[in-house]
């Protein structure tokens, strides 16, 4: 039999002791029946929160409502001051015959500078500055067509451009091919240098030029480039 020390009793009797009092535990513990959770009160408070959540939303709804008619009704005192059914209840999608604010006052395109084509529609001062640059060095437009040949404005209708411009291409300034020097052919955008070159070779041999056809004979340019410049060439 083995000998134990007091110390090793003492231990042992305290090991025995724990055992027992964690079986009794677990024996009383799983005794009690289990009670079950009530969640009333949290699905009342859930109930009651998703009430008020949606009387906010209506009210924001419905004073966006009242809001958009009195807009309405506002803007059509101020468009139609003499319309004869103030009595009428309208709504606001009721149909109404549209009338003019204001007479549109158009530009002279190959006049009026940046600070004039800002004030039209689509038109930024970056445009404006665009297209006036672009129409110095044409010298003027023949066609709104030609506006097509501005990468930023490509996307601008011609129809758009009638509305808000006239264009006179009586004052197109011209260049008098029979005396321009190089340098002077080649700023405009319809003229490269290889055309210039040929232009100049062939005055000096030839004289003067007389007409577009001899212009065409002499440097072979092509049809649609020839129709351009009799707007911008002079003799």
């Amino acid at each position: 039999m083995p000998h134990f020390t007091r110390g090793e009793w003492i231990a042992a009797t305290f090991l025995l002791l724990c055992i027992i009092i964690q079986l009794l535990f677990s024996v009383l513990y799983e005794a009690q029946p289990t009670k079950p959770v009530d969640f009333t009160a949290f699905k009342e408070l859930v109930t009651h929160f998703e009430a008020s959540q949606q009387f906010l939303e209506d009210s924001i709804e419905n004073a966006r409502k009242v809001r958009y008619i009195n807009n309405y009704q506002q803007n059509r005192r101020e468009y139609y001051p003499n319309d004869s059914s103030k009595n009428k209840k309208n709504t606001p999608f009721e149909k109404q015959e549209k009338q003019p604010q204001y007479a549109i006052l158009k530009l002279e395109l190959n006049v009026c500078d940046s600070s004039d084509i800002v004030v039209v529609p689509q038109f930024g001062s970056k445009r404006a500055q665009k297209l006036v640059e672009y129409r110095d060095k044409l010298g003027g437009f023949y066609a709104f067509e030609q506006l097509k040949e501005i990468y930023i404005l490509q996307n601008i209708e011609v129809e758009f451009l009638k509305k808000y411009f006239t264009l006179n291409h009586l004052l197109i300034r011209k260049i008098s091919i029979n005396t321009a020097t190089y340098k002077e052919l080649v700023t405009h955008p319809y003229i490269d240098s290889y055309l210039a070159k040929l232009v100049i070779n062939y005055r000096e041999k030839n004289g003067n030029f007389v007409s577009m056809e001899e212009v065409q004979k002499a440097t072979n340019a092509y049809q649609e480039l020839i129709e351009k410049l009799r707007y911008y060439i002079e003799f």
